[in-house]
């Protein structure tokens, strides 16, 4: 009986990102150690983060003010390290505003 492995994301989550590496180096292991082993079936499954974002979005300095609060920008560094060991170079310094990601999952389901 092949591994099932659901996993609920959303589509431009950091955090998620970092998971969906972490996965892959753990499937990479699973088949290393397991080769006669059935591929695993893995089903991706979207979870929007933020639905209270605006259809305009929201401009980056709002967006983090509120997420975040007080620890601001410096609640990246953590993120920012963990996506640097994993070979993600996060740049979210380049992020202008942020949107909802509806349409882009939309568009995932098409395609996937």
């Amino acid at each position: 009986m092949p591994l099932s492995i659901d996993v609920v994301s959303d589509v431009v989550c950091p955090w998620c990102f970092i998971g969906k590496r972490r996965l892959e180096s753990a499937l990479e292991l699973y088949r290393q150690r397991r080769p006669g082993a059935p591929a695993p079936e893995i089903a991706f499954h979207p979870f929007e983060l933020n639905p209270d974002l605006p259809r305009e979005g929201i401009a980056r300095a709002d967006y983090v003010a509120k997420k975040f609060g007080a620890r601001g920008y410096s609640a990246h560094d953590r993120l920012v390290n963990a996506g640097a060991q994993l070979g993600i170079p996060f740049a979210f310094d380049r992020i202008k505003r942020y949107h909802p990601v509806e349409a882009a999952e939309r568009l995932m389901a098409l395609v996937g």
